[in-house]
């Protein structure tokens, strides 16, 4: 269990660092955070990885400078790009879900992790979309129409979380090897 919590924290660091590396655009920044919370899935599994996440959120709503673009605090709920924050978490669990049981059993192919991590960014898309539309409708009063919101929050990071996802799925595929035999790898319920 220990192990496990150590690790949660390793990687809400990791999507701090991840956020720290960023493309500023308006209302949603690029960042390499998708990367590591795809990671975070496929390494830790759907306990830890959903973890990880929670941490990070937790870290920057408690005004820990660790958001994108070194922001903080809890008036991030009212930002537009809260959703996202809040979509790192399923997208993680989505990501272990799909792998993590079949990664401590042996080796998948880059291609499963990859399409994984597509199903885990779709996850995100599907719980931060919704949440961007109605905090930029009601709490910053900008009128926007479906098809604006898929212009600004989906359109401009498609092949850029595609191209993540494969990396994800790549570096998984050559990592957890290496991690099991290390015997950094373990079951959920060991952990």
């Amino acid at each position: 269990m220990r192990k496990g919590f150590l690790l949660s924290a390793f990687f809400a660091v990791l999507t701090a660092v991840g956020g720290a590396l960023t493309i500023p655009m308006y209302p949603v920044p690029m960042t390499m955070q998708t990367f590591f919370v795809l990671t975070s899935g496929l390494m830790l599994g759907p306990k830890y990885g959903p973890l990880s996440q929670a941490l990070y959120v937790a870290m920057g709503l408690s005004g820990l400078p660790v958001f994108a673009g070194g922001t903080g605090g809890l008036h991030r709920v009212l930002s537009p790009s809260f959703g996202f924050l809040v979509g790192f978490i399923a997208a993680s669990w989505i990501a272990g879900l799909l792998t993590f049981p079949k990664q401590v059993d042996g080796p998948r192919t880059t291609l499963q992790y990859s399409l994984a991590c597509c199903a885990a960014t779709a996850a995100l898309y599907a719980v931060a979309l919704p949440c961007f539309y109605l905090n930029m409708r009601y709490i910053t009063g900008t009128p926007i129409s479906i098809d604006r919101m898929f212009e600004v929050a989906l359109i401009p990071f498609v092949i850029p979380d595609a191209i993540k996802a494969v990396a994800a799925g790549a570096l998984a595929r050559q990592a957890i090897p290496m991690l099991r035999d290390a015997g950094l790898l373990f079951h959920q319920d060991a952990a």
